[in-house]
Formats: C-alpha cells, sequence, structure tokens
C-alpha cells in the first residue's frame, strides 16, 4: 500500500489535512469520502521505492531494526497498555500514530499498521509486512500472541526484550566509540598544529639559519600528508573494513563455521549478547505456544551480521535435527557458541517440562554476564585511550617546544 497525503472539508465547512493509506488514489478518495469529507486533493508522500537486491535489503533492514529500537520499544509498551485498559488493537494504534510527528517514520508505520488491521490483515502479518521495523522473531511472538489471546502481555514481552538488548547495545558501543573519538581529537589537533603554528616556528628557525628539530618536521610532515591525503586515507579504511566484513562472512559461511583461531577474536561480549538475546526470543516464543522448530528458524532468521552468521547456521541445523526427534540440548553441539554447562541447563529445563522458565533465567544470566564483559571492556579500552591521547598530545607538545628552545638558543 501507499501513503497518501491529503486536503479536504467538512460537511460544515472546516479544513482538515492528514495521511492515510490506501492501493490506489480513488480507493483514497472513497475512503474519505466514506467519512464524510470532501476531497480536495490526494498525493502520494513518497514515490514506488527503488528495487534492490535482496541481500542489500536484509542489510538495511537490520541496521534500520537496530537504529528504531529503542523507540519500537516504547511503542510496543505503550500499545501493550492500551490493549490491556481495554482499547480495540485499531483504536490503539491510531491513538499511537497521532501521538507521533507528522513527518516520521514511526507513525507513517504506524497508520500503514492500522490500516491493514481495519482491513481485516491480522497484525503479525501487517508487521511481517514492515521488515524495516520487525524481526521474524518478533513476528512470531506477535502472532502466538494474538492467537493465545495475550496480545497485550507478547508486546510487552518484546518491548522489555527491546529495553534490555538496547541497554546492552548502548554500552558496548559506548565502549568502542571512546578510543575513536579519541583518535580523531589526536589527529585533528596534529593537523592543526602542522598546518598553523609549527611551520611559521620553522620559518623563524629557517630565517635564522638553524635546522628545525626532526620531530617538528616530522610531525609537520605527518600532518601536511594527512590535510592532503585524508580521502584517500578515509577511502582505505572503509576499504579495510568492508574486505573485513567479507572475509568474516566467508569464514562463517564454511560448512564448520570459524576456525578455532578466528574465533577467538570475537570478543566474548559481542558473543554474550547474541546469547541473551537468542535465549530471550527463544524464551518468548516457547512460552507462547511457538514449536520449537519455528521458534529456532524464526531466531535464526534475526542473527545476518558477519559476526553472528555461524550462530545463524547453527540454528538451522538444530531446528532440523529437532525436527528429527533429537532434544535441543543435544541439537546445539556447538562448543563455540553453546558452552557445556548452557547445554546443561538446557536439559534440565527439558528434562523438567519447563524450558521456557529455564530460558527466561538463562537469558537473565547471559545478560548478566555481558555488561560485565562490557564494563570489563570499556575499564581496559578508557585507560588505553588516555594513554594514547596522552602521548600524541605530548608528541605535539615536544614538536612545539623544541624550535621555541632553539630559538632562544639563537636570540
Amino acid at each position: 500500500m501507499t501513503l497518501w497525503r491529503y486536503k479536504a472539508v467538512t460537511a460544515g465547512g472546516l479544513s482538515r489535512k492528514g495521511e492515510l493509506t490506501a492501493d490506489t488514489a480513488v480507493s483514497a478518495r472513497a475512503s474519505l469520502r466514506r467519512v464524510g469529507l470532501t476531497v480536495l486533493d490526494v498525493r502520494p508522500v513518497a514515490s514506488e521505492r527503488v528495487r534492490v537486491p535482496a541481500s542489500l535489503a536484509s542489510s538495511l533492514h537490520r541496521v534500520l531494526r537496530g537504529r528504531r529500537r529503542d523507540a519500537k520499544a516504547e511503542v510496543l509498551d505503550a500499545l501493550a497498555t492500551l490493549l490491556a485498559s481495554g482499547v480495540p488493537l485499531a483504536e490503539g494504534l491510531s491513538t499511537l500514530a497521532g501521538s507521533r510527528s507528522k513527518r516520521s517514520g514511526m507513525r507513517r508505520m504506524l497508520l500503514q499498521v492500522e490500516d491493514a488491521v481495519r482491513s481485516g490483515t491480522p497484525l503479525a502479518d501487517a508487521c511481517e509486512s514492515q521488515p524495516g521495523w520487525f524481526d521474524a522473531a518478533e513476528v512470531a511472538v506477535v502472532r502466538a500472541g494474538q492467537a493465545r489471546g495475550e496480545l497485550s502481555h507478547a508486546l510487552r514481552s518484546l518491548a522489555d526484550r527491546h529495553t534490555r538488548t538496547g541497554e546492552l547495545a548502548g554500552k558496548l558501543a559506548s565502549a568502542l566509540a571512546y578510543p575513536a573519538i579519541v583518535a580523531v581529537a589526536g589527529v585533528a589537533v596534529v593537523v592543526f598544529l602542522s598546518l598553523g603554528p609549527l611551520p611559521r616556528l620553522v620559518g623563524i628557525l629557517d630565517q635564522a639559519g638553524v635546522r628545525p628539530p626532526a620531530l617538528t618536521a616530522g610531525v609537520i610532515a605527518l600532518g601536511g600528508a594527512i590535510a592532503r591525503w585524508w580521502a584517500v586515507l578515509f577511502a582505505g579504511v572503509v576499504s579495510a573494513l568492508l574486505l573485513a566484513v567479507w572475509a568474516v562472512r566467508s569464514i562463517s559461511a564454511s560448512e564448520r563455521g570459524w576456525p578455532s583461531a578466528l574465533r577467538r577474536l570475537v570478543p566474548q561480549a559481542l558473543r554474550g549478547m547474541a546469547l541473551a538475546r537468542l535465549a530471550g526470543e527463544l524464551q518468548s516464543m516457547t512460552r507462547l505456544g511457538v514449536p520449537l522448530t519455528e521458534a529456532l528458524r524464526a531466531a535464526a532468521r534475526t542473527f545476518e551480521g558477519p559476526v553472528t552468521q555461524s550462530l545463524r547456521s547453527n540454528l538451522e541445523r538444530a531446528a532440523t535435527r529437532v525436527e528429527a526427534g533429537e532434544r535441543l540440548s543435544q541439537a546445539l553441539d556447538d562448543a563455540h557458541w553453546f558452552a557445556d554447562d548452557m547445554r546443561r541447563l538446557i536439559e534440565a529445563g527439558e528434562t523438567a517440562g519447563e524450558l521456557p522458565d529455564l530460558l527466561e533465567r538463562l537469558a537473565d544470566r547471559l545478560e548478566r554476564r555481558a555488561k560485565r564483559l562490557t564494563d570489563r571492556l570499556a575499564g581496559l579500552i578508557e585507560p588505553a585511550a588516555i594513554i594514547l591521547l596522552a602521548s600524541m598530545v605530548g608528541v605535539v607538545v615536544l614538536s612545539a617546544v623544541l624550535p621555541l628552545l632553539k630559538l632562544r638558543e639563537v636570540l
């Protein structure tokens, strides 16, 4: 469906503006006339999207879902509260859409989902048509919650999971961003001094017939090279990152996943976050009655990044093995992702018939472990970044002080 922006007047002559979703302009006008509006103008908000390759579209959707995690958690929690209070689903979606900015992507998504729900489409199918907002596991949870009459509970569990995942991801991103910010600041200082004050000092020494210090000349040359070739350097860094991602994907796509030496390069915090998210998704789906094989396949489709590509392959194989009659604790046999204690806990939950409760406790434990690892990583990175910045500042200060000392000797 297409989102249309309209201008209309009521029977009393009052002007109205807004947006609605419809297949064509004719159906949009018909919908407005049915509610008693005289249409003045209807036009599409955006033209039809350009078709992109499926792999690129999947990557873009994954990035969008990551950026929208916090906003989506807020909306899901608000919708769950409205449903628990007895507000019908379509009215709840309409209320949330009305409280959003008219230009926001969230409002557009809510309007499209509301229009689909009013036309008789199940909420899960409406969410599935929004891949930039909802992944396969979320759709499975919504479908199961609606089928069991526990939609508000399902939406609230999704909101809670997104909140916890967002906290972990934000903490890890902050820890990794700190050294990058320090490095950029240090490079900026070097470039500034090498293009301004240092050449003036060197010029004064040249006029006095004094050879400038080698450190000062080296800093000037380095800063000048960075300023002159920054575009080439930036392209080189981007190319190196893309090459690393391609190499990781190629290794992950191999028959048995990563070699053990390369697997150790993945920080434990990233693995812990992925496993905590996996346990939370499986817990939500199995508690709502989603078959285990379907839950495993839905969860596998949410792990699309280069680091978690081998986890996706393991989950897909595990789903096939569980479907053939194996237990989950036996099917999850990759020691890199699933340690012995984790598999033992899953086995205990299967034996006692309390797998959803066990997965919930496991998700909480993995989240706590990922937080500890992230805090430890931040505790190691911050001093290293401070030492790096202090070293860069020390070199720059020396490159400025040495010419002054030589100039003092001349005078």
